[in-house]
């Protein structure tokens, strides 16, 4: 009877999918799934604030003595550290990143339990004490409900990124009752632009977002400045400038700080057990807490200490006075959120960047404004004007998200007399920072992993060629009980780098030979398995993705062979994309090229997975006019891929003459570009 109940549910569970499905694709579902990201995204956002509450309640009591205030941060790391190593890996680090990479390399799937681990392991940490925001883990909780959605209605890649955008602009809505800075949030940073397509999902995401974490938590969950703030007079805007100037560098601080503590406690990580090294972090967080206790947590709501106020409030209300003392109480402030932030995100506690940012520029801001009125006493200077600047030009420093930072102060303060000096001084602080380095605090770590956040437009011609026209359908595998010195006979035997591991016929992972190489080093190499050393959950395409999507992603990763799944069913094997497959790809996409938009396209290629595509004519004094292409000594790496004579595309093969003025289309390795071109114009070159 059981067994007849459960047979069926799944077949109406099934039913009630193969639905979904079907009518998942129109924008009436889409905008439900964004309504419907909003809702869960806002109630887990006020769920993260009461677990943030709850544990500092727990952990602090009613007045935290010093020693409390060093041993509770640090107990709170260890906890967060072995959750992250053993529960909930994903949760570990700026949720803004973990979102980025998943919609970059993952086509924005997510786990099922990232939400959850979000709450969870934030919410340990922010209420223990560590230095961070709680708006980047509500980013990612937004995204891991958005992913959950998107593959629950089979949603493409590119309204997955769309749903996770709108999770991103729900989790920034409900951290600060902020939807319109919320929603170009997403854009500015996760879809990569305003869209039409996908505008009014990530609004109406940001709004349900932002409702209802209101409606549960209150106003507490916004900064609400005490008075309006206005600019005085035009004079003033020299001094926004300046101020612009000086939350560029805030910025960059932050960034290369985060990076270097990143890479401090990698050393640290080789040689200690994870959650010892978050222990360290969360160690020095106390450290610097003993002195300066409000680096503790978000900048509001503070741990029962005596004498500490919430900061940034306490900021924007210009509360910290005027003067060289206020403004030295002021830089001390900034410098030790600064070391306690970056220590708690290089540590890789689960906490984001986003509010420290807005701390840092809080305290910038004060503090140029305490001394300005000092040079300047009669010019009437309001601190709290420029702390309300300052941590909009900071955030969009290192961010590289004006106006992100611009709508989001404009959203806290519901006043625009300030509009001129936040626009200028973002402006400026973002113009600045760009100029001395590209990358974001947020791409700047993708980036050093070797992932390129593009834009979805950033494709090729191999748009037009779907995997499933070129993969190898029948590729060497090894089933996943196989054992490493088996293994290690078939890489020999085949010359390979790497296999999928199958279990029947559903994909386990692939390993390839530093996977072998890394598993034999330890005396139990010959007892261990395929399934056992290989590399699971790896990045796949579907035959019906476009070529682009495959060597995008195995340029991202370095890997030179991507396993084809069934669109229908992710964990079957169907194929592999392998180098010399894209090679076929470029073929198939020339073929097709036609007029000069096409060739256009072909002309900006990017070098995805070591070669370079070059268009070249050959010139009528070239060494090489009048061979045939097998007497022609070609570098290594070099495939002639198309011939253009006239008006017509010839396909070359060994017997094909060359001749002056033919317009070649040449892959080549990145360093032979250079000989391929002398062949190309020359009258020496390397011939046969």
């Amino acid at each position: 009877m059981t067994s007849v109940m459960f047979t069926g549910l799944s077949r109406a569970l099934l039913t009630v999918r193969a639905w979904l499905v079907r009518w998942g694709r129109g924008e009436p579902v889409m905008l439900g799934l964004g309504i419907a990201t909003g809702l869960g995204t806002g109630l887990l956002a006020a769920a993260l604030i009461a677990v943030i509450r709850i544990v500092q309640r727990l952990a602090f009591g009613e007045a935290a003595s010093p020693l409390e205030v060093v041993l509770i941060p640090t107990v709170s790391a260890f906890l967060v550290g072995v959750l992250l190593t053993y529960v909930f890996s994903e949760s570990s680090g700026s949720g803004v990143i973990q979102t980025m990479t998943a919609v970059a390399v993952h086509g924005g799937r997510m786990r099922k339990r990232v939400p959850l681990g979000g709450v969870i392991t934030s919410g340990l940490a922010i209420g223990g004490g560590a230095s961070g925001g709680r708006e980047g883990p509500i980013v990612l909780i937004g995204g891991g409900i958005a992913s959950f959605l998107a593959r629950l209605f089979a949603l493409d890649e590119e309204r997955t990124r769309t749903l996770i955008g709108a999770g991103a602009a729900a989790g920034i809505g409900a951290s600060f009752n902020a939807p319109i800075g919320g929603m170009l949030f997403a854009s500015e940073l996760i879809v990569g632009g305003l869209r039409t397509a996908s505008l009014k999902t990530i609004v109406l995401a940001a709004v349900v977002g932002s409702v209802v974490a209101r409606e549960l938590v209150g106003t507490e969950i916004i900064y609400e400045p005490a008075q309006s703030y206005a600019l005085r007079s035009s004079g003033e805007l020299g001094l926004y400038i300046g101020l612009g100037l000086a939350a560029a560098l805030i910025g960059l601080a932050l960034l290369y700080g985060e990076d270097w503590s990143k890479r401090l406690f990698a050393r640290l990580r080789a040689s200690l057990w994870r959650p010892l090294t978050l222990t360290a972090g969360g160690l020095g967080v106390g450290l610097v807490a003993l002195l300066v206790p409000e680096v503790l947590g978000t900048g509001e709501n503070l741990p029962p200490i005596q004498g500490i106020r919430d900061p940034v409030q306490s900021m924007f209300d210009g509360r910290f006075g005027t003067g060289s003392g206020a403004a030295g109480l002021l830089l001390v402030l900034l410098v030790a959120k600064l070391v306690a932030t970056c220590v708690s995100i290089g540590s890789g506690n689960a906490i984001g960047t986003f509010a420290p940012a807005l701390f840092l520029g809080a305290a910038l801001g004060g503090a140029f404004g305490a001394l300005a009125d000092q040079v300047l006493p009669g010019a009437a200077i309001q601190p709290g004007a420029f702390a309300l600047v300052g941590s909009a030009a900071v955030f969009g420093a290192a961010a590289r998200a004006p106006l992100t930072a611009i709508v989001i102060v404009f959203e806290l303060t519901n006043d625009y007399g300030l509009v001129l000096p936040l626009i200028l001084a973002t402006g400026i602080a973002t113009i600045v920072a760009e100029r001395l380095q590209p990358e974001s605090v947020y791409t700047y770590p993708l980036r050093k992993k070797g992932i390129i956040y593009a834009e979805p437009e950033s494709i090729d011609i191999t748009q037009t060629v779907q995997v499933g026209e070129i993969m190898t359908t029948e590729p060497d595998t090894v089933p996943a009980s196989m054992l490493l010195g088996e293994l290690t006979e078939a890489f020999a035997r085949t010359g390979h780098h790497g296999f999928p591991v199958l279990d029947g016929d559903q994909l386990v992972g692939v390993v390839t030979l530093s996977d072998l190489s890394r598993a034999s080093g330890d005396g139990l190499g010959r007892e261990l398995t395929a399934a056992d050393v290989c590399t699971r959950e790896p990045l796949t395409v579907t035959p019906g993705d476009p070529v682009f999507r495959a060597l995008r992603r195995m340029a991202m990763l370095d890997v030179g062979r991507l396993p084809v799944v069934a669109a229908d069913d992710r964990s079957r094997l169907v194929g592999l994309v392998r180098r010399a497959d894209v090679v076929e790809a470029y073929r198939r996409a020339l073929t097709r090229s036609v007029g000069a938009q096409q060739r256009r396209h072909a002309s900006r290629l990017r070098d995805l997975v070591g070669i370079q595509l070059l268009e070249l004519v050959i010139a009528g004094d070239a060494a090489i006019a009048g061979r045939k292409v097998r007497d022609v000594s070609w570098p290594q790496r070099t495939i002639l891929t198309g011939i253009r004579r006239g008006g017509e595309l010839i396909m070359p093969n060994g017997d094909t003459v060359l001749r002056a003025g033919d317009e070649v289309t040449v892959l080549t390795d990145i360093t032979t570009t250079d000989h391929v071109r002398t062949l190309m114009t020359r009258t020496c070159g390397w011939l046969g």
